[in-house]
């Protein structure tokens, strides 16, 4: 059953490839949706001029679409250009995320940074009485050469 825009998507890139690849359509092939969303899914494919070589007939008293089979089957430009289209937004939505997960690191890193010279600082201040010390004595033993 179709939940969302994406899921009724993938179908229809799925029909249109499945066209293009010149494989006989049946809704048994689809089995992420019911054979009345297939129906539905495809006729609007056809009624869209996604897909040539098919006539929207209309619907029913009941509502159930037909389409009927007037020649051989072809994806048109505008097929192509939806498949191109949703291709296209769907590497945005993975650039965009990925964006988002390279912004996170760099603050986790920049956090890392300031925490590394905190402790850095720290360890200073706190042995900064032998490092007075051990200097004097380098200081010392350097003017006795």
């Amino acid at each position: 059953m179709i939940k969302s825009k994406t899921e009724y998507e993938d179908v229809v890139v799925k029909i249109l490839n499945y066209v293009i690849s010149e494989q006989n359509l049946s809704y048994s092939e689809f089995p992420e949706c019911t054979p009345e969303e297939y129906n539905e899914i495809f006729y609007q494919c056809v009624k869209d001029e996604l897909i040539g070589g098919y006539s929207a007939v209309g619907r029913t008293a009941d509502g159930i679409p037909h389409v009927q089979k007037t020649g051989t089957s072809f994806v048109t430009f505008k097929g192509f250009s939806l498949m191109d289209s949703i291709a296209q937004a769907r590497a945005l939505e993975i650039a965009k995320s990925a964006e988002k997960k390279s912004i996170a690191a760099k603050f986790r890193a920049n956090i890392s940074i300031i925490i590394s010279i905190s402790a850095f600082v720290a360890t200073l201040l706190i042995n900064v009485d032998k490092i007075v010390h051990n200097i004097r004595m380098i200081i010392s033993y350097l003017s006795s050469l």
